[in-house]
C-alpha cells in the first residue's frame, strides 16, 4: 500500500509546512501510517496510540491518513476478495452486464461484470470525479494513463475507459480470479522451481513498466496474483512513481522522509526514506525478498518482535540472512550469490535491469530443479517447500 497515493487528500488539507518542525510532524504521521497498514485491523489503534504518544495533534493526522486510506478504493482491489452481491441500479458503461460488486470505496466502486461481446469476465470501476475532489480525480486519470501504456502476460491489461454521464469516469480491467502468489504456493505446495519461474515472469513484467520509467514501489505477495492457469499477474499501481519521459508530470513528486511501500518489503533507501534513489532496482530488491520468502518460507530479515523503527533500521543497515543458512545449503550454492546480488544494500550491486534478474531467476530455476531430481529417484528428504 502507497502512502503516497493514499495521502494526497490529506495533503491538499494541510498547507506546506511553514517550518522544520511541522515537516517533521507529516514525515512521522507517514512513517506511522504505513507500518499500521501492514498490521492487523485490530491491532492499528493500539499501535497508533502508542507510536504518537502525548502528541495529540501527530495522532490526529495518522487517524485522518488512516480514514483517507479506508475511503480510497484501487483499481486492483478486484481479486481475491469476499464479493457482495450487486446493487441493482448501477451506473456501468454500455456492452457490460454486472455480475455483482468486488469492492467499494468512498469514491468508487468495482464490479465484476460480463462482456457482452466476448463473453469474458471483467474488473469495472467506477469513479465519481464530481465528487471525489480534485486529488482523488487526478490519481484516477494518473491510474488510467498509467494503464494504457502497459502490455504484459503478467500485468493486469486495461481493455477500456472513458466517461459516463453524472460526472463519473470508468477503467475495464482483466478480473484475476486467484490467491496472492504466497497462499498460492502454500495450498498448492507448488516446488520451489515453479515458485522461481513464476516470480521471472513478473521480473519481465517490471520490465515493461520500467521501459516507460515506471518504479511500482510495492512490490508485495499480495499484490502478485496466481490465476487458476498458475500464471502470475503484477497488479497494483496505485503507489507507482514516474521518473521522467513521456508520463512524467512535474506535479508528481514525493517529499524526501516519505516513505512508499509495505514494511517487511522495503527497500533500503525506501526505508531511508530517500524516495529520489527509490528507482527501478529498488523494485528488483522488493521481488528479491518475495523470491527468497517463496525460496525459505521466512523472510530474509529476523523482524519478530521489532517495533517499526527496529524494522527500519534492520533494513538498511544488517546484512540478510544468507540463504544458506536459512535453508540448510552448502555455501557454493547457486542461490547463494543470487541472493546476495539481488538484496545488495547499494543499488549497484544489485542486477543492472529486471530483464536480468529474470534470466538470474530461471537459470536458479533450472538448477533448483536439477537438485530435485536425484533426491527423488534416491527417496531422499528435502526440509520445507519441495524444489
Amino acid at each position: 500500500m502507497g502512502v503516497e497515493s493514499n495521502t494526497e487528500s490529506i495533503q491538499d488539507r494541510e498547507a506546506a509546512p511553514a517550518d522544520a518542525g511541522k515537516s517533521n510532524r507529516l514525515r512521522r504521521a507517514r512513517a506511522i501510517f504505513t507500518c499500521a497498514c501492514d498490521m492487523p485491523r485490530e491491532e492499528r489503534v493500539a499501535f497508533v496510540e502508542d507510536a504518537c504518544g502525548e502528541d495529540a495533534s501527530l495522532l490526529a493526522l495518522v487517524r485522518a491518513l488512516l480514514v483517507a486510506d479506508e475511503d480510497s478504493g484501487s483499481a486492483w482491489d478486484c481479486a481475491g476478495v469476499e464479493v457482495q452481491p450487486a446493487t441493482p441500479a448501477l451506473t456501468l458503461p454500455a456492452g457490460y452486464e454486472p455480475v455483482r460488486e468486488l469492492g467499494r470505496g468512498g469514491v468508487g466502486v468495482v464490479h465484476l461484470c460480463r462482456e457482452r461481446e466476448s463473453g469474458d469476465l471483467v474488473a469495472v470501476k467506477v469513479v465519481h470525479l464530481a465528487s471525489s475532489g480534485r486529488s482523488a480525480a487526478a490519481r484516477f486519470r494518473r491510474e488510467w494513463r498509467l494503464l494504457s501504456k502497459l502490455r504484459h502476460p503478467s500485468l493486469v491489461s486495461l481493455r477500456a475507459a472513458g466517461t459516463l454521464d453524472g460526472g463519473c469516469a470508468y477503467l475495464v480491467m482483466d478480473f484475476v480470479d486467484g490467491w496472492d502468489i504466497r497462499r498460492h504456493c502454500r495450498e498448492r505446495c507448488v516446488p520451489v522451481s515453479r515458485r522461481l519461474e513464476m516470480l521471472a515472469s513478473v521480473a519481465e513484467a517490471l520490465a515493461v513498466a520500467h521501459a516507460y520509467n515506471i518504479v511500482h514501489r510495492d512490490i508485495k505477495p499480495a499484490n502478485i496474483l496466481v490465476e487458476r492457469c498458475g500464471r502470475a499477474r503484477l497488479i497494483d499501481f496505485g503507489a507507482a512513481r514516474v521518473s521522467d519521459g513521456e508520463l512524467h508530470s512535474r506535479h508528481e513528486h514525493t517529499l524526501t522522509g516519505q516513505i512508499v511501500g509495505t514494511l517487511s518489503y522495503l527497500s533500503p533507501e525506501q526505508a531511508s526514506g530517500n524516495s529520489r534513489r527509490a528507482d527501478q532496482r529498488s523494485d528488483l530488491y522488493q521481488l528479491g525478498v518475495v523470491a527468497f520468502e517463496l525460496y525459505a518460507n521466512r523472510l530474509p530479515y529476523d523482524l519478530d518482535g521489532q517495533t517499526s523503527a527496529e524494522v527500519l533500521r534492520t533494513v538498511i543497515a544488517e546484512p540478510a540472512v544468507r540463504l544458506d543458512a536459512a535453508c540448510g545449503l552448502a555455501a557454493t550454492h547457486p542461490g547463494v550469490a543470487f541472493f546476495e546480488r539481488a538484496l545488495a544494500k547499494d543499488p549497484s550491486a544489485r542486477f543492472a535491469s529486471a530483464h536480468e534478474m529474470a534470466a538470474g531467476l530461471r537459470a536458479l530455476a533450472v538448477a533448483v530443479k536439477g537438485e530435485a531430481a536425484p533426491a527423488a529417484r534416491t527417496g531422499g528428504h528435502r526440509p520445507r517447500a519441495a524444489r
